[in-house]
């Protein structure tokens, strides 16, 4: 066998010795150009939905191609019929990416195809793509006071093509009259105080928006009473409801459970205070109010003593301004359990000699920061020195993590040794700062201080303008999923941080009161 195996290589050798002698003449020439009889086919067609209800279509441009022509269809890659609508592209720059952007209705699905046109060719094959529209909005922000205890005004864009609304629960229709259609305005009568509502919009079948609000509910405190006194006397698992106006609380302990909340969140009452745990709570809810600490209070809430043992706390459409050192806090070994903070504005707040949220000891279950801003102020941001579950989920940081201070550590420190850390959806915009001794601050977090045991999760952050938030712990915005960008905030310095960035608005990003 061994002998057949080698006359055989003998011979493949001898065989393949003479190709190059007989293939040397054959080759084929470099072809330098192309000719063909068919123009190409666009490249990179891609279809994204803006405003709900816009698709904007991109792609690759050619420089030898005159024009494009793009043909919309109500269906999934089938085209089957005529094009909805049909339109010729020919204004466009010969390099980079080609962009149409076409009107259509919500929640439908809509197939795009696109070919090029050149002089003295055939038309180039189409190139195609499918997309659904987002439920259409037309419904504007609503006003405050256009909520009352029996009935709302709801508005939209005036002149608008809507026949009806649908009020849930009662799952009532309610007809819009061709004045109201001009106006752009109804007013819901015969609702119930304190429910939650939601009103859709229609035009015939087709929903053209949604909105939600919540009626309110008669208050049963006002600024003349004594809110601690009310507290004290309030029984367990109380709500207080409490009208506009000026509370001058002080610093209370709390020692049962507990519901306070303004009447009205669109003016919501002050209270000039801070409260502390140091017993077992179930649960502490605070809504619609506007807490201030004036400069004499470190916190807005403590765990005063080893003692307390909050099982849940919830902040919600709330403000929080003017307390010196933090937000939340806890020095004493006490227990948080879920820790909630909702729709709330926290500005104000120096940090000379503490964090933001502050937990140096005892136990904490959750701490979830959600579609908040935080601005003007703060040392590090999170100390979370024991285990927990921490989120910050669509947050806009502007001027945070600015305290001059050694101790400032930026952003977020999980040193406790386990658990989680998400930062989702977030924007930072002119964060840190630069100390009087050249040192920097403001890092997303310092080398190390972040446990090799906390779960971590970034995903689609953005900063604009920041010092030091790529020092430290993290050297790379990639390695944050974080991206560079302006969100073009109206006038932050006057507290409207609304984002004109249209990326950053299809992005999700941010608190969504300031996404409208």
């Amino acid at each position: 066998m061994y002998n057949k195996i080698k006359k055989l290589t003998g011979i493949l050798l001898c065989v393949l010795s003479l190709v190059p002698v007989a293939c040397e003449d054959d080759i084929d020439p470099v072809i330098e150009e192309l000719s063909t009889s068919r123009t190409f086919a666009p490249v990179g067609l891609e279809a994204r939905v803006r405003n709900q209800v816009d698709i904007e279509l991109s792609w690759t441009a050619e420089d030898d191609v005159d024009q494009y022509i793009v043909e919309f269809f109500q269906d999934s890659l089938r085209f089957s019929g005529d094009p909805i609508t049909t339109a010729v592209v020919d204004d466009f720059a010969a390099e980079g990416t080609v962009t149409y952007t076409e009107s259509f209705s919500g929640e439908t699905v809509y197939s795009a195809r696109v070919r090029a046109v050149r002089e003295g060719l055939e038309e180039s094959n189409w190139a195609t793509v499918a997309v659904r529209t987002d439920a259409e909005q037309i419904f504007q922000p609503i006003i405050g006071e256009n909520i009352q205890d029996t009935y709302a005004t709801v508005q939209w864009t005036a002149g608008s093509d809507v026949t009806h609304l649908l009020i849930v629960p009662g799952n009532t229709l309610v007809q819009i009259s061709d004045a109201q259609r001009s106006a752009g305005e109804a007013t819901i009568q015969g609702l119930a105080g304190a429910t939650d509502y939601i009103v859709t919009l229609y035009n015939g079948t087709k929903k053209r928006g949604t909105i939600s609000f919540s009626t309110l509910k008669e208050a049963n405190l006002t600024a003349n009473d004594d809110l601690s006194a009310a507290i004290d006397a309030a029984a367990e698992g109380a709500t207080l409801v409490l009208a506009a106006g000026t509370y001058q609380l002080g610093g209370k302990t709390l020692t049962k459970s507990i519901t306070i909340e303004g009447q009205k969140f669109y003016d919501m009452p002050v209270i000039v205070g801070q409260f502390a745990c140091e017993s077992a709570v179930s649960s502490v809810t605070l809504r619609y109010l506007d807490m201030r600490g004036e400069g004499d209070y470190g916190q807005m809430f403590n765990a005063a003593s080893s003692a307390c043992n909050l099982g849940a706390l919830t902040i919600e459409g709330s403000e929080i301004s003017g307390y010196d050192n933090n937000i939340i806090y806890s020095n004493s070994d006490g227990t948080y359990g879920d820790i909630t903070i909702l729709d709330t504005y926290i500005h104000d707040i120096p940090g000379g000699g503490g964090d933001g949220f502050d937990f140096r000891g005892g136990a904490v279950g959750s701490l979830t920061v959600e579609n908040s801003t935080i601005a003007n102020g703060i040392r590090t941001l999170l100390r979370m020195q024991v285990p927990a579950d921490v989120a910050f989920k669509n947050c806009t940081f502007y001027r945070a993590c600015i305290a001059d201070n050694s101790n400032n550590r930026g952003f977020f420190r999980m040193s406790g040794g386990g658990n989680s850390l998400e930062v989702s959806k977030c924007l930072f915009v002119e964060t840190g700062v630069e100390g009087s001794g050249g040192a920097i601050y403001g890092n997303w977090s310092r080398a190390g201080d972040i446990s090799e045991e906390v779960a971590l999760t970034y995903r689609d952050n953005y900063y604009f303008n920041t010092i030091g938030l790529w020092e430290g712990e993290y050297l790379d915005p990639s390695e944050v999923d974080a991206s560079e960008a302006d969100p073009g905030l109206v006038d932050p310095a006057s507290g409207d941080f609304t984002i004109t960035n249209q990326n950053l608005i299809d992005d999700a990003v941010g608190p969504a009161r300031w996404r409208q």
